[in-house]
């Protein structure tokens, strides 16, 4: 793309719609930023896109130094209209040289951000990329692990079958072969307050436990049961 392309499809895409062009600073790197942050604000913008999440710039603002991070500054919030033109023009100009000729297009109402890159783009379909870097090609990025393994080179999948042989046992005849024989522990005590709530018992087949709750025994879930401690008190316990 030029950048009279770019902006003639974003006027295109966009007319109407109040948008924000961001400027990717930091792509998958690793660092808390807090200099970077603070060289933002004093160049006077306010507000920054960090992981996904638009936020205020604040003085001494830092993330996770550990974690992985995407950020953009926000160049400017605007109406894409035909009176506005010069003015998306302008700060088109601005997010492209902050970030070295990759720009975000994100739709203030859906959230959704669209790339527009003058470096590497498919005449055809519009589809911009941004420039390849080690990150690309790494298992242990982000942008370059295998999005169904996550870069681990392997799958982990629970096999039905061996969890439940035989539904037709219960819990008590160790019908959900991973909880192991009845105990008194957290683990059976959660188990009860799920019994309680959804009317079945110990002794009840794991087919006929209603399946919502035989779902949260297996995979979690969000709803919060009481759960009877050795105190006396009772405790809530999210399940999932």
């Amino acid at each position: 793309y030029t950048e009279e392309q770019m902006k003639e499809a974003i006027m295109e895409q966009f007319d109407g719609r109040k948008i924000l062009l961001l400027a990717p600073v930091v792509r998958g790197r690793k660092g808390h930023y807090r200099e970077l942050f603070e060289q933002i604000r004093k160049q006077g913008y306010a507000k920054v896109r960090i992981d996904g999440e638009v936020l205020d710039i604040k003085a001494g603002m830092k993330v996770d130094r550990y974690k992985v991070h995407d950020i953009e500054v926000v160049v400017d919030r605007i109406r894409v209209n035909a009176e506005r033109a010069n003015r998306l023009n302008t700060s088109l100009q601005t997010a492209l040289k902050m970030g070295n000729g990759l720009v975000f297009i994100m739709d203030h109402d859906s959230g959704e951000a669209r790339g527009f890159s003058k470096h590497l783009m498919d005449p055809g379909s519009g589809i911009s990329y941004e420039e390849p870097s080690p990150n690309s090609f790494s298992f242990n990025s982000p942008y370059g692990a295998c999005p169904h393994c996550n870069g681990l080179g392997k799958v982990n999948k629970v096999d039905y079958e061996k969890v439940i042989p035989d539904d037709t046992k219960s819990i008590n005849d160790t019908g959900i072969v991973p909880l192991g024989e009845v105990r008194q522990n957290m683990t059976f005590k959660q188990l009860r307050a799920i019994a309680k709530k959804y009317e079945f018992t110990f002794a009840t087949p794991v087919k006929e436990i209603p399946e919502q709750a035989l779902n949260i025994i297996l995979y979690g879930g969000d709803d919060a049961l009481k759960v009877k401690a050795d105190t006396n008190s009772d405790f809530s316990y999210n399940l999932a």
